[in-house]
């Protein structure tokens, strides 16, 4: 019997010391800006991406949402659908392979910033 208790408390302490993957805070990784060329021209793209580069993202584990862009910050709850991540109930990105990434149509074309867990 003792035996039998010692393991669990050992499965119990196992457990609760696990970190969580998904919850911490989120820095960029890289941007891909694919602008149309006869609406852009290269420094546009290089600002855009250079801009990106300062998001941040941090998901608390009340699953609170912060991010953190251009100097705006927005909040809110975020879930978690299969692979879709959704920020008060919008998709705002995904997660897979232990990254976190966004995609956004602009009237120049699309921007995508992949993001790496840095805590």
């Amino acid at each position: 019997m003792r035996r039998l208790s010692l393991i669990g408390l050992l499965l119990f302490c196992a457990c609760v010391g696990r970190h969580d993957p998904f919850f911490g805070r989120w820095t960029v990784e890289k941007v891909n800006v694919d602008f149309n060329e006869q609406l852009a021209t290269p420094e546009m793209v290089r600002q855009y991406g250079e801009l990106e580069k300062g998001n941040i993202i941090e998901i608390g584990k009340d699953s609170v949402l912060t991010f953190i862009a251009c100097g705006d910050t927005l909040i809110g709850q975020c879930s978690l659908q299969g692979t879709q991540l959704l920020f008060d109930g919008k998709p705002f990105g995904s997660y897979e392979n232990g990254f976190i990434q966004t995609d956004v149509n602009t009237p120049l074309g699309k921007i995508k910033v992949k993001y790496y867990q840095s805590n």
